[in-house]
Formats: C-alpha cells, sequence, structure tokens
C-alpha cells in the first residue's frame, strides 16, 4: 500500500509526488499538493483539460493547495494528516472534524467528502477546457445551471450539495514542473460558482463528466496494491487504450511503434493479457507500409495527435517481430503466428529496401536519428549495433517460422563480428563510420545472443562499471566528454541520462551468462521502490546521470514499466 503521512505537510515533498488514474483515452491527476503541471487535471479527456482543479474550504479554512505567480497557497497542508493511493484517498482533521476525500474515475470524476463531526464545506470548480499542452489566458465560456450543478461547454458538474452561481475568475495559476522545463507554464482559470454542503456525520459527492467521454466500468473498488509489483501490474493497465498502447504519461499519450513493441511483452504477454496483444499486432499490421511499422500513429480513441501515420523509424519493424516471437515463446500459438507471418514476410523483404533501412554487405545501415535514440544530438547514422541485432533477430524467426530470406542469418550474424571492438572489450555503438561511444543499446544484442560467451562477458563487465545506476543504465559513459550528467533537455537525452527500460535488457543478459537470480533481484528493487516517488505506483521516463539520479521526463513511461515487470518475471 503507497501512502504517506505527517510529511505531506512540506511542500516540496508533496507537489513531488503525483497520482494518475486513467481510464481509455481520459484521466484525473494532480500532485499531493494540487497542479503543478498544465498537464494536471482532475477531468482530462481526449487530450483536452477540462476540470481543472477545486478549490476547497471546510469551516472556512482552505484544504487544498494551489501556486500562484507571487505565491504558494500552501495551507491547506496544514490540515492533511494521511493519503493513500488506492483509490486516491486524502485525511484531513479541521478543528474538531474530520474529512475524507475520496477520488475515482471511470472517465468521469468522482470527488466524495466523508464526515465525522459538523462541517460547512464550500468547493470552488476551476475550468480549463484547452488542450492538455496549451494554457487558458482568456474566456468565451457559456455556463448553464442544471438543478444541483452547472454545464460549462461540455462539461457537466452535479453535487449533492447546492450551487450557487458566482463566475469568477482565478488568475496566474502557476505550473512549477513546467516552468523547470521551459514551458508555457502561468494561466488563468475559470470558476461558475461554488457548492456549498452542511455535513453533520454524513458525506456528499461531486461528479464532473464531459460528452463523448466513454465511460469505463470503475477500477477503483478493485484497486489494492500491497507490493510494489502490485502497483506496477496496476501501472500497466493504464496504458493500454483500446487496441493500442499509450506510449506515457501525461504527454505522450498516444500509439508509438517501437514503444509499443518493446514494452508489450512485459505489459501484455507476461501477464497473459493475450487477447489484448493480439489486437495491438493486428493493428499495427494493418498500418505496415514497405515493410515499416509506424513509429507513431493516431489512434481510433484518441484525437490528441494532429499527425498521420509516420513511417521514420528504422527499428520499429524490427520489435514488432522480437514481440511476436515472445507472444509465440509464451503461448505456442501458432495458428495467430501463421495469421502474422505475411507481415513478417513483408519485414523481412521490404524493410532493407525502404529508404528508412538498406542493406549494405549484410548488414543495416539506417538514417539520423531514426533509431530509440532520436534527437539531432545523437544521430547514429550508420549501423547501430542494436538495430542490426534485432535485423539478425528477425531472420532466424523468419527461417523459424517458415519464410524463405533473400539474406541469410548466418551472413549478418557474420558480419556482425564487426562490431567488436577490441580496445574497449565491448561493441562499436555503430559502425560505418565507427562510433566508440560506450553506451547501452549493446546489452540488447547480448540479451538477443548475438556474441559469444567471452565477448558477453566482457560487454556486461564494461557496461557495469561505466553505465549502470541503481535506476538503469546511463546512456552515455561519464567518462566521455560529451556526457551531461543532469537532464537538459534534449541534448541531454541520449547523452547521459538513465532510461530504466534498458535494466530489463540487461538482467536478461546477465541471467542468460550464469548471474544467479537473487543477486539480480537486488538490480531492480530501486526502482521497485521508486514507486513511492514522483509518479506514484508507477516508473518515470528517465533520471539524471549523475547521483542522485533525480527523476525526470514522463512520470510514467510504458516500457519502464513494461521492462521492469518482465526483469521481475525472469528472475521468479
Amino acid at each position: 500500500m503507497i501512502g504517506f503521512g505527517r510529511e505531506l505537510k512540506d511542500y516540496s515533498f508533496a507537489s513531488r509526488r503525483e497520482f494518475i488514474l486513467v481510464s481509455g483515452n481520459a484521466y484525473c491527476s494532480s500532485s499531493l499538493a494540487g497542479n503543478t503541471r498544465k498537464y494536471h487535471g482532475l477531468l482530462v479527456c481526449n487530450g483536452r483539460v477540462y476540470l481543472s482543479a477545486l478549490d476547497e474550504f471546510v469551516n472556512g479554512r482552505r484544504i487544498s493547495s494551489a501556486r500562484y505567480a507571487d505565491c504558494i497557497c500552501d495551507e491547506g497542508l496544514e490540515f492533511i494528516q494521511a493519503f493513500g493511493l488506492y483509490p486516491p484517498t486524502f485525511h484531513y482533521f479541521i478543528d474538531s472534524t474530520a474529512v475524507r476525500k475520496t477520488i475515482s474515475f471511470d472517465g468521469a470524476v468522482r470527488i466524495t467528502y466523508d464526515v465525522c463531526g459538523k462541517a460547512d464545506i464550500a468547493v470552488v470548480p476551476l475550468v480549463a477546457d484547452r488542450g492538455v499542452h496549451k494554457t487558458r489566458k482568456t474566456f468565451d465560456f457559456r455556463q448553464k445551471k442544471i438543478g444541483n450543478g452547472v454545464s460549462v461547454g461540455k462539461l457537466t458538474i452535479k453535487s449533492s450539495a447546492d450551487f450557487y452561481e458566482n463566475p469568477d475568475v482565478y488568475w496566474n495559476v502557476f505550473y512549477e514542473r513546467d516552468f523547470e522545463r521551459g514551458y508555457e507554464c502561468v494561466e488563468n482559470l475559470y470558476t461558475p460558482g461554488r457548492f456549498i454542503a452542511r455535513v453533520s456525520n454524513g458525506s456528499f459527492e461531486i461528479v464532473a463528466n464531459v460528452d463523448g467521454c466513454e465511460i469505463y466500468e470503475s477500477l477503483a473498488e478493485n484497486q489494492k496494491a500491497r507490493s510494489a509489483i502490485e502497483c506496477l501490474e496496476l501501472a500497466a493497465n493504464s496504458f493500454v487504450v483500446g487496441d493500442t498502447i499509450y506510449a506515457g504519461h501525461h504527454w505522450f499519450a498516444e500509439p508509438w511503434g517501437r514503444d509499443t513493441f518493446v514494452s508489450l511483452p512485459g505489459l501484455l504477454i507476461e501477464r497473459s493479457r493475450l487477447d489484448v496483444a493480439r489486437k495491438v499486432f493486428k493493428f499495427f499490421a494493418t498500418r505496415m507500409k514497405r515493410g515499416l511499422i509506424p513509429n507513431r500513429t493516431s489512434s481510433e480513441v484518441s484525437d490528441v495527435s494532429d499527425q498521420s501515420d509516420c513511417y521514420n523509424s528504422s527499428d520499429a519493424s524490427l520489435w514488432f517481430v522480437y514481440a511476436l516471437e515472445k507472444y509465440l515463446e509464451k503461448t505456442g500459438d501458432t495458428e495467430f503466428v501463421e495469421k502474422m507471418k505475411p507481415y513478417v514476410e513483408d519485414i523481412v523483404v521490404r524493410y532493407p529496401e525502404s529508404g528508412v533501412a538498406e542493406l549494405d554487405k549484410g548488414l543495416i545501415s539506417v538514417r539520423a536519428c531514426s533509431t530509440w535514440m532520436d534527437t539531432r544530438f545523437t544521430p547514429r547514422e550508420g549501423k547501430p549495433v542494436e538495430v542490426n541485432a534485432l535485423w539478425i533477430n528477425t531472420l532466424r524467426f523468419a527461417d523459424r517460422i517458415g519464410i524463405h530470406c533473400p539474406d541469410s542469418s548466418v551472413k549478418a550474424e557474420k558480419a556482425f563480428r564487426r562490431f567488436w571492438n577490441p580496445k574497449k572489450g565491448c561493441f562499436y555503438d555503430v559502425i560505418d563510420p565507427y562510433d566508440d561511444s560506450i553506451r547501452p543499446s549493446q546489452v540488447i544484442a547480448v540479451a538477443l545472443n548475438t556474441a559469444d560467451e567471452g565477448k558477453a562477458t566482457s560487454i556486461l563487465e564494461v557496461v557495469g562499471k561505466e553505465l549502470l545506476t541503481p535506476y538503469g543504465l546511463r546512456t552515455l559513459s561519464p567518462r566521455d566528454k560529451r556526457y551531461i550528467g543532469r537532464f537538459r533537455g534534449d541534448e541531454s537525452y541520449h547523452n547521459g541520462c538513465v532510461w530504466p527500460w534498458l535494466l530489463g535488457f540487461y538482467v536478461e543478459a546477465l541471467l542468460n551468462h550464469g548471474w544467479a537470480k537473487d543477486r539480480l533481484q537486488l538490480l531492480i528493487a530501486p526502482l521497485l521502490e521508486h514507486v513511492r516517488d514522483v509518479g506514484l505506483g508507477t516508473i518515470s521516463e528517465i533520471f539524471d546521470g549523475d547521483a542522485p539520479h533525480e527523476p525526470n521526463g514522463c512520470i510514467s513511461q510504458a516500457w519502464s514499466v513494461a521492462e521492469v515487470i518482465r526483469a521481475y518475471r525472469l528472475l521468479e
């Protein structure tokens, strides 16, 4: 059970910890000290923040918290006594009155206030009604009173309490996490009025919903997690939307081909959600062109992205085959794999002629910025190590399921020997041109059995010495002059930042080469503890390369969660 007590009275502690509840293409998210991101909101649907927050008062005392451009209003933390995550529940004590606030979410948000004692409670809804990447400055809203409630545009808010209209504006709400990231961080929020309830040893609730936001069966009653891995099991469900997998929350809320198929084994296959896994395979297979799985694609259940399918990934197709192989190993379902066989054959034949990738002397050469290290600061143009390991894996699997390959895996394996760097005792990160940077992608190659025992042992020793941290693998050795130990945007993204998902392949590689399971469990322990920090119950996208390895990026990333689950299963 994830919960906190009196430490929540410290604003920096409370504001650092965030929760997110996801239902289909909608979510409810905030920090324990109020919204600290423009992506936060009690009701966010289809990439739009409708109900941003509630300003709450008990017996005239504010129990909510928020930050403005010129001040922090955190007096509500004086009254908070405890918080529990499943479902998000806040406990307050004001004078001689105890109040419990519980948030449940199923596409609509329901906030329930239970009172022991007597309380006059006022709740002021704050409306944003804007895209998640934007901020609200001006208003042209139309509101309409509906019984004990109000509608503002598509948003409807109702309650068992009485509603009193009083349109107003909360000016200069400040989002500190967006400020830290260098993005627009100040907005104005609209309130249509307030709900007022006089409660004596009773309860009342406020419910908000949006037209067009699909309602799913509420999971709140079933969301009970006692261990870290159970937390991650619940978090895994939050990325599955329709027939797709979203890459991360809050701002990667769309399907990415590469992220999907790196994540699919841990999120779905290891958890026996095989029907969903088959749907995800079909979703992407039917969008394949020229042997390419799209890197980004629109989803039938989301209008977040205004971009059409994007075929610029040199490895998404290879990860598709990797995940399909994991599916077959887990299930033995040759019937489904036979249905996917034409798509695998299309990859084998057409992917090397796609323009994004090109077959050259038995190896795959790729465009700049087309691998998972996709910023301009790490172009990796040429023949990247993990892409070619995945290509060998693809050829092996194709041969296994009876596909004739124009180029054999044996030829590719022989050509792959060129990646060995005897001077450093590990693989080159890229060849043609040669790049001897010590980077983590080589552990994927080792996990895919492209190195003999001696080379694998040497690689794992180098990676452990240069790249291993408590939260995953650094993207570059600290001894490299380009290394950046603190996150500062794209430049540091793959030049020092730690990525948790790589730990799954590192653990798998070590396990395959004789390391004991009980020793390897120590490697994932810090990430299991991380579920109590930042994104509660889940795992962040990245961490700083330098100690103390502060988390950054998305608070909840699909492949971070997936690969820790997969590593955990490997070590059971």
